[in-house]
């Protein structure tokens, strides 16, 4: 695991400091309770790539079309906005207590959110990545309190982030990620998302030394699936493997997550998506529709510790497809940025967690 050595700016929405630890730099942690949490005894978290959702300031580092020279505006901005926004709180028939954000451009983007469009969801505290190799930043917001956020480098352009959350249920860890595009080809960039499981696959051993029964959610837009490792054909590692493979756990030893649809061993992980009870009533087969066919590479990975009958407990799975997410041809309404309409390339997903 290779640090990323970034500036690290700390504060409060109003001007508070708050407690934490870092260890690795990069980290923006805001706290400012606005709005009640869910009274039920349940916990929704949900990640979503929001594709490129940058703000209407230049810094620079910012993709052509997103400047005042190429057309960009604060009115479009604003415009999506309101459409990210709605698509966090209306994809899922309630709001969810912890989103996990892709493709946002800084940390002044996911304020914005929460002052503007998402003002009255309870979104007290954030986290963001602050990867200067990157043009855009993973994010949490949660009604919950963010107590601890880390940062931790591979390899990759883009850093994992850590958070450990205060729930009414007891502790949640987090980790929120962006995985290598496969733009330079698939079997080329494919050591860069290994690279990045394998430094989360460290890190939660260490949490899980501590404390064997820690519930941990692995989370994001993983830019592969499970079935990549048979696409493959044994050519090369890929950072998902799945645990029905007969030689998966020798994967899981060099830095692979080993993924499945049932109630995971420990050092393994629970996708929903490969869980034939939770998919078959899934309004879409993926969240991502990529080269003509359905992929799942936003994954909500749980560990053991959903399945143990104490705490939190894995309820439910689901895609946020309503109709104003899709297209006329049934696919995610991606933005486009030229006419200023659409949404986003991705899907939400989300899990249901039960307290105990």
């Amino acid at each position: 695991m290779v640090p990323i050595r970034l500036h690290a700016v700390i504060r409060g929405r109003l001007g508070r400091l708050i407690p934490f630890f870092v260890i690795m730099a990069g980290i923006l942690v805001g706290c400012d309770p606005f709005g009640p949490k869910s009274s039920s005894n349940e916990l929704m978290l949900v990640t979503y790539n929001v594709q490129n959702l940058f703000d209407a300031v230049e810094t620079g580092s910012e993709y052509d079309e997103y400047t005042l020279e190429g057309g960009w505006s604060a009115d479009a901005y604003g415009k999506r906005l309101e459409r990210t926004a709605r698509a966090i709180t209306q994809g899922h028939g309630r709001v969810p207590d912890i989103v996990l954000l892709q493709e946002v451009e800084n940390a002044k983007v996911v304020e914005d959110l929460l002052v503007g469009p998402l003002a009255s969801r309870g979104y007290g505290w954030y986290a963001t990545t602050g990867d200067v190799q990157s043009a855009t930043q993973c994010a949490v917001l949660s009604r919950y309190p963010i107590v601890e956020a880390r940062v931790h480098g591979s390899m990759a352009p883009r850093s994992v982030l850590e958070v450990h959350i205060d729930t009414d249920f007891g502790s949640l860890v987090v980790f929120a990620l962006h995985a290598k595009s496969r733009l330079e080809g698939v079997a080329e960039t494919e050591p860069l998302r290994v690279a990045m499981a394998e430094s989360v696959s460290m890190r939660v051993k260490q949490l899980l030394k501590s404390n064997a029964l820690l519930p941990i959610v692995v989370a994001g837009d993983f830019n592969g699936s499970p079935e990549d490792f048979y696409r493959a054909e044994g050519r090369y590692a890929t950072a998902m493997v799945p645990v029905t493979v007969q030689d998966a756990y020798r994967h899981k030893e060099m830095g692979s997550l080993v993924v499945g649809g049932l109630a995971p061993a420990d050092g393994c992980w629970y996708s929903w998506w490969m869980d034939d009870s939770q998919n078959v009533i899934a309004p879409v087969p993926g969240s991502y529709w990529y080269k003509g066919m359905w992929e799942t590479y936003d994954q909500i990975l749980l560990s053991p510790a959903f399945f143990d009958g104490y705490g939190l407990e894995f309820s439910e799975g689901s895609v946020g497809a309503s109709p104003s997410l899709l297209d006329g041809e049934g696919h995610p309404f991606k933005w486009n940025v030229v006419l200023q309409e659409g949404v986003s390339d991705h899907l939400p997903i989300a899990v249901v967690l039960t307290g105990r």
